[in-house]
């Protein structure tokens, strides 16, 4: 087995917007052999901060630090064929120990890894997978989350992706590439292909979509959660966690809206989701809380609930809503501290550590 220079054309052929950054048929560190799958990365990107393929074409240290680049857009860049320095050290089933680039394609996705997932994103990102895995002649076992492969280096990336649910729904879209049908024969419905891919939903509770309180969205309810479908989100999966609390503030009618990113999921702690008006953190074991406005935003600022670019968060888990200080500003309370609004506009941390 060669170089991966099939890479642009598996991936387009796979329904991806894809093009190859100058000079990606030449850029690596040596020549691949066997080729056993792939691992798959969030850049660490802030929210609002876009470094673009050529980070990671030629980053300042490492070189070509992954052959792929997904923006947040869902569009790929190829940046090289060769070998990347993507993996580090680390160990998995069937990797040779500390030694996995040589034998792994690298997926970076444009994402700080707390912001959770658009669907253009996620579904370009399982799709590029099923592409090279096809490709390879692997199935979906072969694709493995970076948390996966470098938990002694404590890497988290892909932040919020379940992977064996992220597994499920590579394994689906290798056979929609191979022709295989579903059994429900649909997959044209926005809503009836979120729920192929989506198996952790349960059974069907109705019939049909129904409409929204506002009568333009539409929504199917499941055992596990429901899906919502809107003209300006798409089809996105809302799980009963983050469903009930979202419940709780009068669902799409009300200040939060719908939901516009896939949940992330913070394994052993809890669930999150971005809506258009704010996010649902929900700590499991708690009732949850939505952060959102001015407040909202410094806690993304200051890492949300787990930190960005490898640095931990200032404040973690919200542990209220906002509330009123009794002197026109607004409070927020958090496991590290609380964010206080004053009616001037300034915003302080207040009992942070």
């Amino acid at each position: 087995m060669a170089d991966p220079v099939w890479l642009e054309s598996v991936i387009r052929a796979a329904g991806v917007t894809v093009s190859s950054f100058p000079g990606a048929l030449d850029r690596g560190h040596g020549d691949f052999g066997e080729i056993w799958g792939v691992i798959d990365h969030h850049t660490g990107a802030p929210v609002g901060s876009n470094p673009g393929p050529g980070a990671i074409a030629n980053h300042p240290s490492l070189g070509l630090a992954s052959q792929i680049h997904l923006s947040r857009k869902g569009v790929a860049t190829v940046c090289g064929v060769g070998i990347a320095w993507h993996a580090g050290t680390g160990s998995y089933p069937g990797l040779p120990t500390n030694d996995a680039n040589r034998v792994t394609i690298g997926i970076e996705a444009e994402n700080s890894g707390t912001e959770g997932w658009s669907s253009e994103q996620y579904w370009a990102y399982v799709r590029i997978n099923a592409a090279i895995l096809r490709r390879l002649g692997r199935n979906a076992t072969r694709t493995i989350g970076h948390k996966e492969w470098a938990a002694v280096q404590g890497k988290w990336d892909p932040g919020g992706l379940d992977m064996g649910k992220f597994r499920a729904d590579v394994g689906n879209m290798i056979a929609e590439l191979n022709g295989v049908k579903p059994d429900d024969p649909v997959i044209e419905n926005q809503i009836d292909r979120v729920r192929f891919f989506s198996d952790w939903l349960g059974k069907r509770l109705h019939d049909g979509e129904r409409k929204c309180k506002d009568g333009i969205g539409r929504y199917a309810d499941f055992e596990n959660g429901s899906i919502y479908w809107h003209p300006d989100t798409g089809a996105v999966p809302v799980p009963k966690l983050v469903y009930e609390v979202w419940a709780a503030r009068g669902w799409e009618i009300e200040f939060l809206g719908y939901p516009q990113r896939f949940h992330v999921v913070y394994e052993g702690e809890g669930d999150l989701q971005s809506f258009q008006g704010g996010t649902i953190a929900r700590r499991y074991g708690t009732k949850g809380f939505v952060c959102h406005g001015v407040i909202g935003r410094r806690w993304i600022e200051e890492g949300g609930v787990r930190g960005v670019d490898d640095k931990p968060t200032v404040l973690g888990w919200p542990t209220s809503d906002e509330y009123d200080t009794g002197d026109g500003g607004r409070r927020q309370d958090f496991e590290r501290g609380s964010l206080v609004w004053h009616p001037s506009g300034a915003i302080q941390i207040v009992g942070g550590k």
